[in-house]
């Protein structure tokens, strides 16, 4: 299914579509997701929250660094494993404004996982900071990076515009200390 969003937006997205780019029988797909919508759901459900659950999760590999460092890497190349993947981000972001399946299953992760994710890392790096003062930050970090990615997709980034964006999110979490 990502290749097939990747390739033709979700708009291209049908049962033949994907059933042919996994190489199964259409009625096969048909049988397990039921309809369109059905697959569409389960890919945002399982395949875009475990992407989404790796990027802001606490990565058992970099769990010893400060919170800093693995801030900035959400800037850096590989934060989205490949372009096909902040492709598909981004048609998802669009798609929301028009589909109201997609905006709540988005919404769900966000306040449900993601940034609950993001505040638990928070609290950890930073115990003195009051809970409110940890959601804002939070908050304003996932903006942050989320801006910074949709101005990679239109040309606006350079290695400048990355130093500045985690120096950004460096002053955010300097708040934390107040």
């Amino acid at each position: 299914m990502a290749g097939v969003v990747a390739r033709d937006g979700l708009t291209g997205i049908t049962i033949a579509n994907v059933a042919a780019a996994a190489g199964l029988q259409r009625t096969l797909v048909l049988h397990y997701f039921g309809s369109r919508d059905e697959l569409m759901a389960s890919f945002i459900t399982n395949a875009v929250a475990e992407y989404g659950d790796r990027m802001v999760g606490d990565d058992p590999r970099h769990a010893k660094e400060p919170i800093e460092d693995r801030l900035d890497r959400l800037f850096e190349p590989g934060a989205y494993h490949s372009h096909e993947d902040l492709v598909i981000w981004a048609e998802l972001v669009a798609r929301s404004a028009r589909d109201q399946t997609v905006r709540q299953r988005l919404h769900e992760l966000w306040t449900g996982r993601w940034l609950p994710a993001i505040e638990q890392q928070l609290g950890v790096a930073y115990p003195q900071a009051d809970a409110e003062r940890i959601e804002q930050v939070a908050y304003a970090l996932a903006c942050l990076v989320e801006a910074h990615w949709y101005f990679h997709l239109q040309g606006v980034d350079s290695s400048s515009r990355t130093r500045q964006a985690q120096q950004a999110a460096r002053t955010l979490l300097a708040t934390l200390d107040d």
